[in-house]
């Protein structure tokens, strides 16, 4: 079942958080762009971009050879963000939380079952061109 127009409303507010938490989990990777996409997609998510990666500049890169500058969406759980969006105060401050603290785990992962050999994370680069997608398995502990 998709989220709920109220859902996505609640979620708009948290979206910074989740933004922060994900490249905070990601520092030791390259400097990425992180963005949230709440209701751009049946299934909302983070977009995770090689620094100063656009629309513009995957399009040239789409005409080099590879590696491209790495443009993958993540999708996110759909349970844990509806658990999100009805929190009270603490429960939502706790499960941010835990979302930073399992972020990056979890997506490479992911990355590992979906992409292996397509996208090298330290190197903010893929072997395809396009946007590449993985979906987080769901958070244990929420």
């Amino acid at each position: 079942m998709l989220l709920t127009d109220e859902e996505l409303a609640r979620l708009e507010t948290v979206a910074p958080f989740l933004q922060s938490e994900a490249r905070t989990s990601l520092e030791f990777e390259a400097d990425y762009d992180i963005t949230m996409e709440l209701a751009e997609h049946l299934q909302p998510g983070l977009r995770v971009r090689a620094p100063g990666a656009t629309a513009a500049t995957a399009a040239a890169a789409a005409l080099a050879a590879p590696p491209y500058p790495l443009d993958l969406f993540v999708g996110l759980p759909l349970s844990e963000l509806r658990s999100l969006a009805h929190a009270d105060d603490r429960r939502r401050e706790d499960a941010i939380a835990l979302f930073g603290a399992t972020f990056s785990p979890r997506l490479l992962r992911a990355i590992a079952k979906m992409t292996p050999n397509e996208i090298d994370l330290d190197a903010g680069v893929q072997s395809e061109a396009g946007t590449l997608a993985v979906m987080l398995e769901e958070n244990e502990g929420a």
